[in-house]
């Protein structure tokens, strides 16, 4: 198997199990004032940029501006397992070729106006991107997960260059 393809499963499983030890009430819990967005919530974004990525065959174009804010999959949690787990199939089933493929990424660049840059890229460069930003939102997803009392993994959220270094770290005495 391709290792992107290997790190982006391990990365989505990792999510899987995140959100299938949560309760509904824990996946729909809003922090304020210190974050605006449920665990739901970030979890449709991540899975927006999936869908951009399995949309691109439509004009192979990969546009992350598509968004489904208010989309069922931010306020029920099934919806939400029910989508990563397609995701998680439709990752397993992507070939090297596929990896190789050069592609075209289209993305908002300003805040002040709207202004639509593209740039050239490949697929397995948006794959990679997608599950490092999957890893960013779970960090932040576990914090939320924390407000509400829940205890948490430590290494949810770790990138995987954290991991490397903490593998090859003496072990310590000194609390994190």
């Amino acid at each position: 198997m391709n290792k992107t393809v290997a790190g982006s499963l391990e990365s989505i499983d990792q999510m899987i199990t995140f959100i299938e030890g949560l309760s509904d009430a824990e996946y729909q819990f809003c922090a304020k004032p210190w974050f605006d967005s449920s665990i739901g919530q970030h979890l449709r974004h991540i899975i927006d940029l999936y869908l951009a990525l399995i949309n691109r065959a439509n004009a192979d174009v990969i546009n992350y501006d598509v968004r489904r804010r208010g989309h069922g999959v931010e306020s029920v949690r099934n919806i939400g397992l029910q989508e990563l787990n397609g995701i998680r199939q439709w990752v397993s089933e992507i070939t090297s070729e596929e990896i190789e493929q050069q592609t075209t990424v289209s993305t908002e660049v300003a805040m002040s106006s709207q202004q639509t840059a593209e740039f050239a890229s490949s697929f397995g460069r948006e794959l990679c991107f997608a599950s490092s930003h999957l890893t960013h939102h779970l960090a932040l997803m576990a914090v939320i997960a924390k407000m509400t009392g829940k205890d948490v993994d430590p290494t949810l959220g770790l990138a995987a260059a954290t991991a490397t270094h903490l593998r090859e770290q003496e072990p310590t005495t000194c609390a994190r």
